[in-house]
């Protein structure tokens, strides 16, 4: 099997994350435009599916209250609630464009390749090149990020279609992907990438995109 084509992948989308009646933005972390989000993320499925890629959805879910680990102790508010499988926090967030027929991988960690079978789907697909989009851009996109480059994954980044809660850690974390784990590029750029034309690489100056200036 070559590893030649190219997967859109897109990272924990989801109510508690994003929408201002979840979990996360109750605890004063909130993506400041998430419409916009979910527009510019479907603008990149719509490439993907023009161009005949995979498009994969990522969702973090925990069955039960044990099964946060350790991250129950480093951010309390999620101890007995958030992201819990089959509530209204763990659903997708409204608008986005997911179809039954394409591929989704349930975490339980920031990375997606962490217990999961994201890396063999990859393997099966044939995918050698990941264009990432999704939230928290500062954890789990970019530990999803780091983990494909420890795979010899290429990643793609588009740096308007993630999303942190904090505008410094979401611009740094942009900035240190850029340098060896990935390409950070405009979305106009992944875009290309999508469609097998070459990436515009942004690394000093990425594109903006939604993220709240929330200090916490």
């Amino acid at each position: 099997m070559t590893t030649n084509d190219t997967a859109l992948l897109v990272i924990d989308v989801q109510n508690d994350y994003c929408h201002p009646d979840g979990v996360f933005a109750a605890a004063g972390l909130r993506v400041a435009d998430p419409d916009a989000l979910v527009d510019r993320i479907n603008a990149l499925v719509a490439a993907a599916r023009a161009h005949h890629r995979p498009v994969i959805w990522v969702d973090m879910e925990w069955p039960d209250d044990a099964s946060v680990g350790l991250l129950a102790e480093r951010s309390p508010f999620l101890r007995t609630r958030g992201l819990r499988r089959g509530t209204w926090g763990a659903q997708p967030l409204a608008g986005l464009d997911r179809r039954p027929e394409d591929h989704r991988v349930t975490k339980p960690r920031f990375s997606a390749f962490h217990r999961t079978d994201l890396a063999a789907l990859l393997g099966e697909l044939g995918v050698g090149t990941l264009v990432v989009a999704g939230v928290r851009t500062d954890f789990c996109v970019e530990s999803t990020v780091r983990d494909a480059f420890f795979r010899d994954l290429r990643a793609v980044v588009a740096a308007d279609a993630v999303a942190g809660y904090v505008e410094d850690l979401h611009r740094n974390s942009l900035r240190l992907m850029g340098t060896v784990f990935a390409e950070v590029v405009p979305g106009d750029a992944a875009v290309d990438v999508l469609a097998g034309r070459a990436a515009r690489t942004v690394r000093q100056r990425p594109a903006a995109r939604p993220a709240d200036h929330h200090t916490t």
